[in-house]
């Protein structure tokens, strides 16, 4: 595939040692505990760098801590805000019993009032990403039956195999059913778990590769650290 067809995610395409192919969809499976936010905002920068155009849906955190940690590694975030080369999503406000003053929200995370606002913002705006992750899914299904969300996630990501960008879905483990998460990994181009494990007595952030669909991937675990500005770097294997 040549570049227009992929794209080079941090932390994933240095484990696979290549790109991504753009129009993927790939599940997070991570920890309550783990750096999952981290994880997020750690590719979401370094794409914004490169010039690509990157979305983050704001569903537990709250927009203004979104780009308050985005900011750290980027100053001039509010210069691409402007030019609509990053969007906050914002999921989260409704919750808060608040209206939101972003550009994209949504006034419910019930289906039938979250459809009508969703299907004009898939049709005009998801389009244009590069990156679109969406930080936890899990908090949807507090709202929804696991039925009909899963109804709703399947024409989705058919809609979105067809565009340019790769997605990333979040969930928190053990949260969900079986059937789901079965259902989810079917569904899905990759499948990435962040994890909290034990390493000389100590615990450590860890990522691995479940899934990656016609790619050769490793399956091992990989240790993370975080760094002074609150992102992720993949610790290199000790010899």
């Amino acid at each position: 595939m040549n570049k227009e067809q992929t794209l080079h995610l941090p932390i994933i395409s240095d484990i696979l040692k290549g790109p991504i192919p753009r129009g993927n969809i790939l599940v997070l499976l991570y920890e309550p505990s783990a750096q999952w936010l981290s994880f997020i905002l750690t590719i979401a920068q370094e794409l914004l760098r490169r010039g690509h155009i990157v979305g983050i849906t704001a569903i537990t955190t709250p927009p203004a801590q979104v780009r308050q940690r985005l900011t750290i590694a980027l100053p001039n975030l509010r210069e691409l805000e402007m030019a609509k080369r990053f969007t906050v999503i914002d999921w989260y406000t409704w919750m808060t019993g608040k209206k939101s003053s972003e550009l994209r929200s949504v006034d419910s995370l019930g289906l039938a009032q979250f459809n009508i606002q969703d299907s004009g913002f898939q049709r005009d705006d998801s389009p244009l990403y590069d990156f679109l992750a969406s930080e936890n899914f899990s908090a949807f299904l507090k709202y929804n039956d696991e039925r009909a969300f899963t109804q709703w996630l399947d024409k989705t990501i058919a809609r979105m195999r067809e565009l340019k960008g790769v997605r990333l879905y979040c969930f928190m483990k053990h949260f969900h059913s079986d059937a789901f998460y079965a259902n989810l990994e079917a569904m899905a181009d990759g499948v990435i778990e962040l994890d909290i494990r034990e390493s000389r007595k100590q615990l450590e952030n860890a990522i691995r590769l479940k899934s990656m669909k016609g790619i050769q991937h490793p399956t091992d675990w990989r240790a993370l650290k975080i760094t002074t500005s609150g992102f992720l770097e993949l610790v290199s294997r000790r010899r």
